[in-house]
């Protein structure tokens, strides 16, 4: 069994922000918000607030699978300057995000340092689906890893593994997302799961377990919702300070003087 790294004295500082649904057009909206426009809003606030130690985004980078939108987005990470990670959602062309985003994008089942921490990228996405689906291998490789690895950790992943409380996007999450709760429920250093895909804030314990959603740096879905439905509340993000202990302490950043809204009308996407 491998030692825990060593404890930093200061706890680090993870920005994790999802779904920004970029365009290859500049000017591209979607459900009535340039979504351009608050991903960068979102992403200068996160930076602005205090030094961060690493960025995380949760999936669907690109809402129509092109190349422009990826472009930006990789643009924009090597302008931070800090460890930048990127996994898969249902919106997003894998195989060209990979290639423009480089190694921003790491392959599925990653596994990457921050201090004493480390953050395991699953892949959720599945070719042609809106629902998330996490590969046998993907967790028999994330189980060994954790029977000989004690660093506190977060496993990342697009899809939500447990209900969020609105039954349509519910049924569109992690479709065995029980095998990944309890797996990583089973191992103690395991301390958070993140995603997004709900377009909302969420927070839930299992036990020690946390399972938390950042919201969307594009559009919101209302919460607590059946059917599909859009939600006043601005763009934001999640910000996470990791404790050489594993101690986590984090809330929700949202941009409340952004001046752009969604179409409360729509329908769909």
């Amino acid at each position: 069994m491998q030692p825990s790294p060593q404890v930093p004295a200061q706890p680090l500082r993870l920005l994790h922000l999802s779904d920004p649904h970029l365009y290859d057009q500049a000017e591209g909206r979607l459900l009535g918000m340039r979504t351009r426009h608050s991903f960068e809003a979102v992403l200068e606030r996160a930076l602005a607030s205090a030094p961060a130690d690493a960025l995380l985004i949760t999936g669907d980078l690109a809402h129509d699978e092109a190349a422009g939108g990826y472009r930006l987005l990789r643009d924009r990470l090597e302008q931070t300057r800090l460890p930048c990670y990127c996994v898969a959602g249902n919106h997003d062309h894998w195989p060209l995000a990979h290639e423009i985003l480089g190694h921003f994008a790491p392959p599925s089942g990653s596994i990457v340092a921050l201090g004493n921490w480390r953050l395991a990228l699953l892949d959720s996405s599945l070719p042609g689906e809106v629902r998330g689906h996490v590969e046998p291998a993907q967790l028999s490789a994330l189980g060994a890893w954790l029977e000989t690895n004690q660093a506190p950790t977060l496993v990342c992943l697009h899809h939500h593994p447990v209900a969020v409380g609105s039954a349509w996007i519910d049924s569109l999450g992690v479709d065995n997302g029980e095998a990944l709760v309890t797996l990583c429920a089973d191992h103690p250093q395991v301390r958070a799961i993140l995603f997004g895909h709900v377009h909302q804030a969420f927070a839930q314990h299992i036990g020690r377990l946390e399972l938390l959603a950042a919201p969307a740096t594009s559009v919101q879905f209302l919460k607590q919702s059946r059917g599909f439905a859009l939600d006043t509340r601005p763009p934001g993000y999640r910000e996470l300070l990791l404790h050489g202990n594993g101690h986590i302490e984090t809330r929700v950043i949202r941009l409340n003087d952004y001046p752009e809204h969604p179409d409360l009308e729509a329908s769909g996407y």
